[in-house]
């Protein structure tokens, strides 16, 4: 056991530790103070950073635009010559063609586009459906083409 008078007691010899560091600690910050304050500055401009950043676009909404005459309607002597059976020519469309519908209106769905100057033959109709005439057409040289088309883009082959 350590008498109160010995040098060597253990709380001293944590004492002496910790002063032993802070000093240590105390040298180490001042050259380090030293070596940061003397450093000279650089020479030249100093570097800018440069932040990159996205700038979302909006993409554009696509809507598309039916392909319904606008004209006026069909003369009435070709209505008369449009008939089951009639061979009828797609004119008039502007290059557009026109919409081959799976029903009578511009509701139903698009299956198809005739082009401008393609043949069919009329196979059922006519449906009078929002203000138009539709007839239903199948393709001569491809059976299982078919759909409902406004008339007013259909004209007689005689």
């Amino acid at each position: 056991m350590a008498r109160s008078g010995d040098i060597h007691t253990p709380l001293l010899n944590w004492g002496c530790l910790i002063i032993a560091i802070a000093g240590l600690s105390l040298i180490a910050l001042a050259i380090g103070w030293y070596f940061i304050n003397n450093t000279p500055p650089p020479s030249g401009p100093l570097p800018t950073a440069i932040l990159w950043t996205v700038t979302p676009t909006q993409i554009p909404t696509i809507t598309p635009t039916p392909i319904l005459p606008t004209a006026a309607p069909t003369p009435v002597e070709v209505q008369e010559q449009l008939r089951i059976g009639a061979q009828v020519q797609i004119l008039g469309t502007g290059g557009a063609g026109l919409s081959l519908r799976s029903g009578p209106g511009q509701d139903y769905e698009r299956l198809d586009i005739g082009q401008e100057g393609e043949s069919f033959i009329i196979v059922s109709g006519p449906e009078q459906t929002d203000e138009w005439i539709w007839w239903k057409l199948r393709d001569e040289t491809n059976p299982q083409r078919e759909g409902w088309a406004v008339a007013n883009y259909l004209s007689p082959i005689n």
